[in-house]
């Protein structure tokens, strides 16, 4: 008894000096006289970039020279128990400021749920999801561009999303959007555009994983008629366990296609990308890519395609120096250009995506 009394004692005088030590906490103050304790982590990153053009075309983006591509601010806090708050600002060249991303997302939903709101990027295939520092390569992917435009699919909306009972991690994916992006942006404001994805993963081993998804994507556009995409993409990962500093390999793959209606039948475009990235040492990556437009195949219109590769030299997660060469092929034509790009960022930033 007496030493059940003595444990209860114990426990009790812990719990008291934590909820001390947690008033405490919430009562710092700075020379400002305000709390820290509820401040979002905070982020930066900037992309600097040096392009040099040369051949038959010389209507590249970017042109030959020195620009400063992006800088971004990023702020990640829980607002309370739950929802999460995620605030991206990006300064692109360094002029204006725009919301890249702002949304919250539900904690702790039942039957797995998760719900988001705000502005973000669409689940629309594997690259659409990433920010400009996030990209394999230095550029997007031809088909996002010809298709999506430079900013992808990136708008105001709902999603819900959904962890499926099978034996492997399957997701789910439902979102509606105002439809504002080119392929779509219908002019009747109740027009709106709506999302599907399904992802699929697996681990085929300790060191290997497989990722399938499939997307669909379809409002009206703005002749008032559907508009409509649909998208499948594998991401092959392979690391192993004993050597992950200093080996890696990611193959990856996308197909998109879209068709935008008209008020006399249909216009159909579509591309595909595959790239492979292989870390060959602790801090160097060589990696490569071929795109192609032009699938289908339309009648009087020259498919392009693009060869690129690129070396990395990556310090640290926070840092990277990457010099590309790519080659855009289109007919009879053709350009070629080399990038090299830094990109740093500091303090708290989020991990990516897997």
């Amino acid at each position: 008894m007496r030493s059940a009394m003595r444990l209860i004692a114990a426990l009790a005088f812990q719990m008291v000096l934590l909820n001390a030590a947690f008033a405490q906490g919430q009562g710092q103050t700075t020379a400002t006289g305000l709390s820290r304790a509820f401040n979002p982590a905070i982020s930066a990153n900037g992309l600097f970039l040096g392009s040099y053009t040369a051949g038959e075309e010389q209507g590249a983006e970017p042109g030959t020279g020195i620009h400063l591509q992006e800088m971004e601010v990023q702020l990640t806090s829980f607002v309370d128990a739950y929802l999460k708050a995620d605030l991206i600002l990006a300064l692109p060249g360094g002029e204006g400021i725009e919301v890249e991303e702002g949304f919250v997302t539900t904690q702790g939903l039942p039957y797995n749920l998760t719900l988001k709101a705000g502005k973000f990027y669409a689940d629309l295939g594997r690259h659409n999801l990433l920010h400009t520092h996030a990209f394999p390569f230095i550029d997007p992917p031809l088909v996002l561009e010809r298709l999506l435009g430079e900013e992808g699919l990136n708008e105001t909306g709902l999603g819900l999303s959904a962890l499926l009972p099978v034996p492997w991690y399957a997701e789910l994916s439902g979102q509606v959007f105002n439809g504002d992006n080119e392929l779509f942006a219908s002019p009747r404001g109740r027009d709106l555009l709506y999302v599907g994805h399904l992802k699929n993963f697996w681990d085929l081993g300790a060191a290997t994983t497989l990722e399938l998804g499939s997307s669909w994507a379809g409002g009206d556009n703005q002749d008032q008629e559907m508009s409509s995409l649909v998208g499948a993409d594998l991401t092959l990962k392979w690391r192993p366990p004993r050597r992950s500093l200093y080996r890696g390999l990611v193959w990856q793959s996308e197909y998109l296609r879209a068709r935008r209606g008209l008020p006399v039948g249909a216009e159909k475009q579509g591309g595909l990308y595959t790239l492979l990235q292989y870390q060959f040492a602790r801090r160097w990556w060589a990696e490569g890519r071929y795109d192609l437009f032009g699938l289908p195949r339309i009648a009087g219109e020259e498919r392009e395609h693009r060869y690129s590769g690129l070396l990395a030299f990556v310090p640290s997660e926070f840092s990277s120096l990457r010099f590309q060469y790519r080659r855009l092929k289109t007919g009879a034509g053709g350009e070629n250009q080399v990038l090299a790009q830094l990109n740093f960022t500091i303090g708290s930033h989020p991990a990516h995506r897997y």
